[in-house]
């Protein structure tokens, strides 16, 4: 990637409204789904990526077997890591930033260097060059090894498969064999496409049960930190600004000049002289824009009279790394105060409103998932559109018979759970989420869950994007600020635990690591 299309990839990230990836792990909430804190268990993901046909050498039993990786005392084969090479691979596909990364999936992983842009959403503290490649082999490395230490301590604490681990896995072998002959693909080579020739379904299955029992194992010890209502308070004094959120409007005033064409279709970028006149530009228009705001004007009024303009409103606005962020999260704020301020090239106008925390209660719900699966369905079909009303007809249907089923029976919160753990498409142990914020689901759930007339024992089936949802409205939880702020306690203490448990293993490449990749 050209420096100039670096530049430009990093401008563009920015003004997505994205903030820091750094600042965004940290303050992240903790979603109410049993998730993998193993970085390289990418399955469900995984599934819907695209997966091209592979080359199957007829030899491939012998490179498997190869021993690519010592960990310690513990071999892991080619298959193996391989395995976790294209988990790894798997989740920089899925990542929501992968557009800024520059990574181009058609060509080879090893002709391609890391940009600036992508090492800082990975985390990546190295400053060489550093390809594709080899950053998905370092990172197979570090993930493996985490996997042995943490082996190590669940094997120290007997810690075991449970019924639970079981019909989790057996939920996500089934999803992937569907997966599979939606793909057109035999269940082996849908494996192989997905994470190398020279996975197997075996290897792909052992790797998966590891990832479960230790995820959770992670999960089980986060889940039993727990702290007072004196430490959570004070926690949050000395952290405000991490947990407090913003009300405040601006405009953005775009200081960028634009590349041209020339003749021949080729880029040209913007001379010195022509960007420093867009920034004089978006200047004096942030300033006349100020001085009309200050004069009694709205700002998203002012904002259409620009073609160099955006508008923005921030209801509950968290602190970012931003400039606008620097601004409205400073200590000195007041309501009610305004400003042209710039972030080098652009111009914001911004108007701060004020500053609380989140007082409203999260909630506690369950659900039962009639899912419609749209991708079994061909879209290039002339009887399409039928076939999806039929289908959204079904599962209507089997939503409402199982709602039936729970109503003919105890009809109680328990009884629910049972029935979510024995039809629900997609749900926790249960169909139970706990401590539900403000749009963490789809719009219909979110809006089902926090409607003000909602009580306890409350029922209905909601239809979203995803199917049918029978719903059991359980009650209300913590305010959302103290959430924030117990998971923030719980992340910093797991993380404390988790390096604890980290063992120095000496690491030795065998000659099958020639075949990984």
């Amino acid at each position: 990637m050209s420096a100039s299309r670096e530049k430009k990839n990093r401008q563009t990230f920015a003004a997505s409204g994205a903030v820091d990836p750094k600042a965004v792990r940290a303050a992240e909430e903790k979603a109410k789904q049993r998730k993998s804190n193993i970085l390289y268990i990418s399955v469900a993901v995984a599934f819907v990526l695209v997966a091209a046909f592979v080359l199957i050498w007829n030899s491939a039993a012998l490179q498997r077997s190869k021993t690519a990786l010592t960990i310690g005392e513990t071999k892991y084969t080619t298959a193996q890591v391989q395995y976790a090479y294209h988990a790894a691979y798997n989740d920089v596909r899925s990542s929501s930033y992968v557009s800024y990364m520059g990574l181009d999936t058609s060509k080879s992983l090893s002709s391609q260097t890391l940009s600036d842009t992508a090492k800082a959403l990975l985390g990546v503290t190295d400053q060489g060059s550093l390809t594709w490649s080899q950053y998905l082999l370092n990172k197979a490395k570090s993930d493996l090894q985490a996997t042995q230490s943490l082996q190590a301590a669940a094997d120290k604490e007997n810690y075991t498969w449970t019924d639970h681990m079981q019909a989790e896995y057996d939920k996500l072998v089934d999803t992937v064999k569907s997966s599979a002959k939606n793909a057109g693909y035999s269940y082996k080579n849908y494996i192989k496409a997905m994470y190398g020739s020279l996975v197997t379904p075996g290897v792909f299955e052992d790797m998966t049960k590891t990832s479960i029992l230790l995820s959770d194992y992670q999960n089980d010890y986060k889940d039993s930190l727990t702290y007072t209502d004196e430490e959570i308070s004070q926690y949050y004094e000395d952290h405000k600004s991490t947990f407090d959120v913003a009300a405040y409007d601006y405009i953005r005033f775009t200081g960028s000049a634009t590349s041209t064409k020339d003749a021949s279709g080729n880029t040209v970028e913007p001379t010195d002289e022509q960007a420093q006149a867009a920034k004089d530009t978006a200047k004096a228009a942030a300033d006349a824009a100020l001085a009309r705001f200050q004069n009694g004007e709205d700002l998203e009024t002012i904002s259409k009279d620009y073609d160099i303009a955006s508008f923005v409103t921030q209801d509950e606005g968290s602190n970012g790394t931003d400039t606008v962020s620097a601004w409205v999260f400073d200590i000195t704020r007041t309501p009610g105060e305004s400003a042209v301020i710039d972030d080098g090239t652009n111009y914001y106008v911004v108007h701060f409103k004020s500053m609380s925390r989140q007082e409203y209660n999260t909630i506690d719900v369950r659900h039962i998932l009639a899912r419609v699966d749209y991708s079994s369905l061909d879209k290039k079909s002339d009887t399409y559109e039928q076939d999806l009303a039929d289908l959204k007809a079904q599962k209507k249907a089997e939503a409402e018979k199982i709602y039936q089923e729970w109503k003919d029976g105890d009809a109680t919160e328990e009884s629910f759970a049972a029935l979510a753990d024995k039809y629900s498409a997609d749900s926790p142990e249960g169909g139970l989420y706990t401590q539900v914020y403000h749009n963490m689901m789809v719009t219909e759930f979110n809006d089902w869950c926090f409607d003000a007339a909602r009580q306890p024992g409350d029922t209905d089936i909601v239809e979203t994007t995803y199917g049918y949802h029978i719903m059991y409205f359980v009650g209300q939880d913590l305010p959302y600020w103290k959430v924030r702020v117990t998971n923030t306690l719980k992340t910093n203490d797991f993380n404390d635990w988790y390096k604890g448990l980290q063992q120095d293993y000496t690491v030795t490449e065998g000659s099958g690591m020639k075949f990984v990749g």
